[in-house]
């Protein structure tokens, strides 16, 4: 019986003991029955660490990852811009340097020009004193201007084997220093030479349905010894006005554009 009431004693004071236990607890917020050792003491940090984690991996790894998508479909949509803002200035080139071609090829002066004529005059119709004077124009009927340093004319004539021949300019509505004149050797019909007149670049240019204007030459052996022009090929004594004479030729560039050779 003694037993029995130390024993209900202490089971009492055991009960007690619990009961503040569970009072303690319950202020304190800490769970006395869950086990410790899985995150701490009552198990709370546990819970905490395990929040953290989920939340700050969840959280961090998302973020990043937007973030990371945005950046890379920005610099994706930059460089596909530039890639196009590059291919348009590809193409840009192409047209500009078409358009440069094209141009070059329409300004170029390297062929004939048609619709060129040549006119001649003959200042002097004495057949047989000391000088020749033969007179030109060029027309343009041609739809472009034309360089007069791509033209040169040429007049036929015999030396009979006289002296050397001189050129004079008298006038020229280019100017006498933009004139050469250059004698040489041929062979035809009523013609052992030619004097050949071109142009300097300063001359500039005939523009088309335009004439170059006159030019006044004026041939003559070095000596003035007298001349025969009855049998020279170019010379016309008819031909007073400027007229389209055929027997006075006209090249562009080395080729033949106007007239016939003897």
């Amino acid at each position: 019986m003694g037993i029995k009431r130390v024993s209900g004693r202490w089971m009492k004071a055991e009960l007690l003991g619990l009961a503040s236990l569970m009072v303690a607890a319950c202020a304190t917020g800490v769970d006395p029955i869950r086990p410790g050792g899985e995150g701490g003491a009552g198990g709370d940090p546990g819970v905490i660490t395990t929040g953290d984690l989920v939340s700050s991996s969840a959280s961090s790894t998302t973020g990043n990852f937007v973030t990371s998508t945005s950046v890379t479909t920005g610099s994706a949509s930059s460089s596909s811009a530039s890639s196009s803002a590059s291919s348009s200035g590809a193409s840009s080139s192409g047209a500009s340097s078409s358009s440069a071609s094209s141009s070059s090829a329409s300004s170029s002066t390297g062929g004939t020009v048609m619709g060129l004529a040549l006119q001649y005059r003959a200042a002097d119709v004495n057949a047989t004193d000391n000088q020749m004077k033969p007179q030109f124009k060029i027309l343009n009927g041609g739809s472009t201007s034309v360089q007069l340093s791509s033209l040169a004319i040429r007049y036929y004539f015999t030396s009979e084997g006289n002296p050397p021949q001189v050129f004079e300019c008298d006038y020229a509505t280019v100017g006498c220093g933009n004139l050469v004149g250059v004698y040489a050797a041929t062979s035809g019909v009523d013609a052992d030479r030619y004097l050949e007149v071109s142009f300097a670049a300063a001359a500039g240019s005939i523009p088309a349905g335009g004439d170059s204007g006159e030019v006044q030459a004026r041939l003559h052996n070095q000596d003035y010894s007298n001349v025969n022009e009855a049998n020279d090929y170019s010379f016309d004594p008819t031909k007073t006005a400027f007229t389209d004479w055929t027997q006075v030729t006209l090249f562009q560039n080395g080729a033949l554009v106007w007239g016939t050779e003897p």
